[in-house]
């Protein structure tokens, strides 16, 4: 997903009010929305009430901002609290929404989505929650919301980031490759070979049998070995571009990307160069500006030029990270601080894994084959090219 600009909370409590006003009165096709009596009465649970476009009956909407930097969450009993109160509004509601500045919690969402199928079998208001990533959402999906909000002084900052993958997203699609070996005995190897070769040429069945002869070795004489770069395709590029998307400098700035649990292993670099059978390893690099920290499971960006200036934008080191092999979305989390400034977002990784088959003939008495993880091994995909 293409980000022109990166969409922060109001700072101003009223201002989040005002803004969830204007998107939910834009979504419900509702000019009639309305904020619910004034600050210091009691609002029965309700900051912002209307009747969607279609509807008959009335939509609440509570408004809870909360401190993004102290990752303060709405809680359970704040949850229930509001839902009381909101059940003597009148006229009774059909639904009710909870719109918050926090960003999102699998636990809440929970906790919530089983409010609601409660209140669905009850027969009173449903209930949902939007945190600030949703919300985002929905003022990219509506446009007088968008151009409002981006033109509001509540938006508008003197210091502000966006961070996103190289290539100016924060969301991409990747399909790290993996080879899946197979052990199979001798004897089952060749009643397949057999079963082949009904349907393969014999020029191939006699150079798999000159490979198994010479132990997977095939003499061709003596042929040089060129100069080649081993690629591990299990890896993913995940370089970083910080851009200072606000009016003033950033100064004495470093990012931290907080690596989930899915990740298992994080390195600079996705090749080796080789020559012949001896690896000839390049003379250490310091990277001065991209930290892995393999204990903490974080990656920590600390430029040595301490001031990122308005416009400007600054790109890691290399980075590529390695799943593990399944497919799944993964959320990497990143923090930023600077002397002035603090703010915190999210990239996504959608990793569709790809899976080599291979299969591995190995004596029929060998151990490997009674061992279910030793007979079947998901390893990384290494590619080789020879060097020009």
């Amino acid at each position: 997903m293409k980000i022109s600009k990166s969409l922060r909370p109001p700072d101003n409590w009223k201002d989040f009010e005002r803004l969830c006003k204007k998107l939910w009165g834009e979504i419900w096709d509702c000019p009639e929305i309305t904020m619910n009596g004034r600050n210091g009465q009691n609002q029965n649970g309700i900051d912002i009430s209307g009747i969607p476009k279609g509807e008959d009956s009335y939509y609440g909407i509570q408004c809870k901002g909360k401190d993004l930097y102290t990752h303060k969450q709405l809680t359970e009993k704040e949850i229930l609290e509001e839902i009381e109160k909101a059940k003597t509004f009148e006229p009774a509601l059909k639904k009710m929404y909870f719109t918050t500045t926090a960003v999102k919690d699998a636990k809440i969402e929970s906790f919530v989505r089983k409010k609601n199928l409660e209140h669905i079998k009850q027969g009173i208001f449903e209930v949902y929650l939007y945190s600030w990533e949703d919300i985002v959402d929905l003022i990219k999906e509506n446009k007088g919301t968008y151009d409002y909000y981006l033109n509001s002084n509540s938006f508008k900052t003197n210091q502000s980031v966006q961070v996103t993958f190289k290539n100016g997203e924060t969301e991409m699609t990747v399909y790290p490759k993996f080879t899946q070996k197979s052990r199979i005995s001798k004897t089952r190897y060749e009643e397949l070979e057999k079963e082949a070769a009904k349907y393969i040429p014999k020029i191939f069945t006699d150079f798999q049998e000159d490979l198994w002869n010479n132990h997977g070795i095939l003499d061709m004489g003596y042929t040089p070995v060129p100069k080649r770069t081993e690629f591990n395709r299990s890896f993913f590029d995940s370089t970083l571009l910080v851009t200072n998307d606000g009016s003033e400098p950033l100064e004495h700035w470093k990012l931290i990307l907080l690596l989930p649990e899915q990740i298992s292993e994080a390195t600079h670099k996705n090749y080796e160069k080789k020559k012949g059978y001896t690896f000839f390893h390049n003379s250490p690099t310091i990277q001065f500006d991209t930290y892995i920290d393999k204990e903490n499971n974080l990656i920590e960006l600390e430029p040595r030029k301490k001031i990122l200036v308005s416009d400007d934008s600054f790109s890691s080191d290399p980075i590529f990270l390695k799943a593990y092999p399944e497919d799944v979305w993964l959320e990497l989390h990143w923090k930023f601080m600077s002397k002035t400034h603090k703010q915190e977002g999210t990239l996504t990784v959608n990793i569709q894994a790809d899976i080599n088959y291979k299969r591995i003939k190995v004596d029929d008495d060998s151990p490997l084959l009674l061992d279910e993880k030793k007979r079947v091994t998901i390893e990384d995909f290494i590619e080789t090219v020879d060097d020009k």
